[in-house]
């Protein structure tokens, strides 16, 4: 066939822009003016005349005539569209209902994992220079290894970043403090709280934070010595519905100081990992130090962050202030053999990605991996809704086979079989959605009281959340629905309507390729819970080498005097005789607390060179018998002889010392901070943190300690035994408030991240096996029905209920073992890698995957067997009519 001489694209863009009716009148024109042009001006003039000619036919007097009569055409179309649509969903209720049911609790799942997700992601970002904000965390080296990783800093560190360097736009520092805080409201009893969320903090504080100041100036309300802020909650605690500024407060630290407030400030977020309902001005410290809280470059307890210029290269800058401190530094490390590593850390990381000593608010971090991998959850769930969707249409497609070869005969095209299908599943993802909608307002409450936090309600309010909705609903219509509709709109006429359609191998292999999916997903996150669970009961369970059950602790009292001694020993002795109590202790620290007080520690004698910062205990004599410390050599502090100059350590600072074993080390002298002592003792290691935290090296002085009073309890009448208390507690130390809990409970709260974590994995996978178990019952009931016939001429022939349940259930278990053997392997090294993020952790068992694997199939086969019952159970006699 010869190629015409004119430029055909023109005729295709006329024919799907001009109306039918003109567009026979303008080919016709354009054909005799082309053959025109050819004979008098020959063909390539010919042809660009016939593109302008035939580009001046697209205008406005002939395109609106075609748009009006397609806006008609489309309206009618649409209309008996959703007409049809709804007939059928009459028609097929369950299935309609089995598919609204799956699709909405898909939404629901997703929408609320996404929105956690997402409020996990947003810590610190209400700041509204977030990105330019780093934290400075502290390494130190010692012997060229690294000793710890801190989130707490040195003070002279922000202050020579901002002073050598001119991206450093600000600086700020927090220090933490506690105690009673008092006020005396004239006229009326003294109101008394001990209060942990203090902080001493500077005065540049609101050039790099956004915390907003409600009463005060920002400039001046941390400026001078003991001025103090406080928080919304604390004005209305202590001063109801008065005005706070000017009043004063007294802060009771063994001595007591007043200060002066200055400013009210909002409640600090939820999501913010800084928290605090006391702002102390920063002079105020400087004054108690004689000013080493601003130039020392040993004393790390500091939270230090800088606020960097836009647009700064903070790897360059880390170069350049790495190579600052190896010059100006260098002799003093030398002499420790040490070195000091500052790095900047962004703000927005802390949250999900920083696990250091002495975070400032440990309890409130999150696992980054974990909190993304529940997101991995959401598209599973999601992907399994879709996935029943596409099954149960493509199996139905063979029913509605001959309404399709009606509709091409009557003249329907298949572009518009399309629309008709893909118009139902747009109806059923919006009813899917509003079902979702009203789930997600239902559930928000709970779900936040699931993941511990409270996350705003207006987060449905914003744009982000109806887009996000509106996403999984147009994904959730076009990928569920287009491929159905491909299928059903393909089927041939003179095929279907002769009762001759062959259903298609591709599209059991299709259905049974999506059957794996969906439970190779079951299979990997059931096994991926009970690894989960498995791991958490190992922390919580293994030997922690202390013993932390039966024991109260009273924190300690701030209100004290220079009797203090003496009283506790008085206060020691009335305890012991309350009925119940076994043993009481005081300490500076307890276990699940992260122990501040560091010091350095050498060998007068060998071992490593330079001093080694070690975590320092306080403790009486009855602390390790009572907790139950395993002694590997030596002796405990004994009131038998003056151990005012003699320490105790743990094995694993015995093994940094250098100690070939822990007996070598008894009877050496050691330089702690500035005393001269000699180890009289080597205590087993035991886990002071949770099992998250590797065991680190420890030392112990003998001190009459005040910060925690632990009392061990034999009696089950704990009320009794603290009302009890109150006697001697209010005898000895009037003006503290009786502030106790329970050890056991203490220490496993380090374990509610992880216990949360687990039960939101479990929750959803539960959900997804339901979804995919529902899709399973719908595809399994249909195919029943299919194989009608089938199954009387088999009964008929004496097939039995039992081989005819087999033989119905066969097709599905098959896919289903396929995706036990899939999925095993991969979870296995996922779930390894994740089990190695721990120091302590338990190992893969096969049985997980023995049981998911079970416990799968038996879904499976309820799910299968609960509709092959029906249809093994019928008659010949009633399924033979069919024909």
């Amino acid at each position: 066939m010869e190629k015409p001489e004119y430029p055909g694209w023109i005729l295709w863009v006329l024919q799907r822009a001009c109306p039918p009716q003109l567009l026979e009148e303008i080919e016709g024109d354009l054909l005799q003016r082309f053959k025109r042009d050819s004979n008098k001006f020959g063909v390539k003039k010919a042809r660009w005349r016939f593109v302008v000619y035939g580009l001046s036919f697209l205008r406005p007097g002939i395109l609106l005539r075609n748009k009006f009569s397609f806006q008609i055409i489309s309206l009618s179309m649409i209309i008996n569209y959703i007409s049809i649509a709804f007939r059928n969903f009459n028609r097929q209720r369950v299935y309609t209902l089995l598919n609204i049911i799956g699709l909405a609790l898909g939404m629901t799942a997703s929408t609320l994992i996404f929105q956690y997700v997402k409020y996990e992601s947003s810590f610190d970002k209400f700041h509204s220079r977030a990105n330019d904000i780093y934290r400075i965390q502290y390494n130190g080296w010692q012997n060229g290894q690294l000793n710890f990783e801190s989130a707490v800093a040195v003070p002279a560190a922000p202050a020579a970043l901002k002073n050598n360097f001119p991206e450093v736009e600000a600086f700020t520092r927090f220090l933490p403090i506690g105690g009673v805080i008092s006020y005396d409201a004239p006229g009326e009893d003294p109101i008394v709280f001990r209060e942990d969320r203090m902080q001493f903090a500077d005065t540049s504080l609101f050039e790099v934070f956004d915390f907003r100041l409600l009463k005060g100036n920002e400039r001046t309300c941390l400026k001078g010595v003991n001025k103090i802020i406080i928080s919304e909650n604390v004005a209305s605690k202590y001063f109801g519905t008065g005005d706070p500024i000017g009043k004063q407060l007294t802060l009771h630290r063994g001595d007591a100081s007043v200060f002066e407030v200055t400013g009210v400030f909002a409640n600090v977020p939820e999501n913010s990992h800084i928290k605090f309902d006391f702002l102390v001005s920063y002079e105020t410290i400087n004054a108690w130090t004689e000013n080493e809280s601003e130039t020392s470059w040993n004393w790390y307890d500091f939270y230090s962050f800088v606020l960097l210029k836009p647009g700064t290269d903070v790897n360059s800058l880390q170069a350049k202030w790495d190579a600052y401190l190896a010059k100006t530094r260098a002799e003093e490390w030398n002499k420790q053999n040490r070195r000091q590593e500052f790095i900047l850390r962004p703000l927005t990381d802390i949250h999900l990605y920083s696990n250091l000593l002495y975070e400032t608010s440990p309890q409130d971090l999150r696992d980054g991996d974990a909190v993304y991998a529940v997101s991995v959850i959401a598209v599973f769930i999601l992907l399994i809704a879709w996935i029943n969707y596409i099954n149960l249409a493509t199996a139905r497609s063979f029913k509605r086979a001959n309404e399709v070869g009606v509709r091409k005969v009557v003249g329907a095209a298949k572009g518009q079989l399309i629309g008709q299908f893909l118009t139902e599943s747009l109806l059923l993802n919006i009813s899917a959605a509003i079902v979702a909608l009203l789930m997600v307002r239902l559930l928000w409450t709970p779900f936040c009281d699931l993941t511990g936090w409270q996350i705003p309600l207006d987060y449905m309010l914003a744009g982000e959340f109806w887009l996000m909705v509106s996403l999984l609903f147009v994904m959730g219509a076009l990928l569920s629905g287009f491929y159905p509709a491909v299928v059903l709109s393909s089927f041939k006429p003179v095929v279907v309507l002769k009762g001759k359609l062959i259903k298609s191998s591709a599209g059991n292999y299709l259905r049974k390729s999506l059957v794996v999916f969906q439970f190779a997903a079951s299979v990997f996150l059931i096994s991926g819970s009970l690894i989960v669970y498995d791991q958490l009961e190992y922390m919580k369970n293994k030997d922690l080498g202390i013993d932390i059950n039966e024991m109260i602790v009273i924190e300690g009292p701030s209100i004290t005097d220079s009797l203090y001694a003496s009283k506790y020993k008085s206060f020691k002795t009335e305890v012991l005789r309350i009925p119940g109590v076994k043993g009481i202790t005081a300490s500076t620290s307890i276990p699940g607390e992260e122990n501040y007080w560091t010091t350095g520690l050498q060998r007068i004698n060998g071992g490593p060179e330079g001093a080694n910062v070690v975590t320092t205990m306080g403790m009486d004599y009855d602390y390790v018998p009572q907790f139950n410390i395993a002694i590997k050599a030596g002796r405990n502090f004994s009131e038998s002889f003056n151990d005012e100059k003699s320490i105790l350590i743990n094995e694993a600072l015995s093994k940094e010392l250098e100690f070939a074993n822990p007996e070598q080390a008894i009877g050496q002298m050691v330089r702690h901070g500035r005393d001269t002592v000699q180890v009289v003792g080597v205590l087993a290691n035991y886990h002071q943190m949770s099992l998250r935290a590797k065991v680190i090296p420890h030392a112990y002085r003998l001190r009459t300690a005040s910060s925690y009073f632990s009392v061990k309890i034999e009696t089950n009448d704990y009320k009794g035994v603290i009302a009890r208390l109150e006697v001697p507690w209010q005898s000895f130390f009037p003006g503290n408030p009786l502030d106790y809990f329970f050890l056991d409970q203490f220490f496993n709260k380090q374990y509610d991240r992880d216990n949360r974590f687990s039960q939101v994995f479990t929750i959803f996978t539960v959900l997804a096996i339901i979804i995919a178990s529902m899709g399973l019952v719908g595809l399994a009931s249909f195919m029943a029905i299919q194989r009608t016939r089938e199954i009387g001429i088999r009964k008929v022939l004496g097939s039995s209920v039992s081989n005819v349940i087999l033989l119905l259930s066969k097709g599905f278990m098959q896919p289903v073992a396929v995706a036990i053997l899939l999925a095993m392997p991969l979870c296995w090294w996922l779930m390894s890698q994740w089990l190695h993020s721990f120091p302590y952790h338990t190992d893969v068992n096969p049985m997980v995957f023995l049981i998911s694997g079970v416990l799968v199939t038996l879904i499976a086969f309820v799910s299968v067997t609960s509709q092959t019952l029906k249809a093994a159970f019928t008659k010949p006699a009633e399924t033979l009519k069919y024909e």
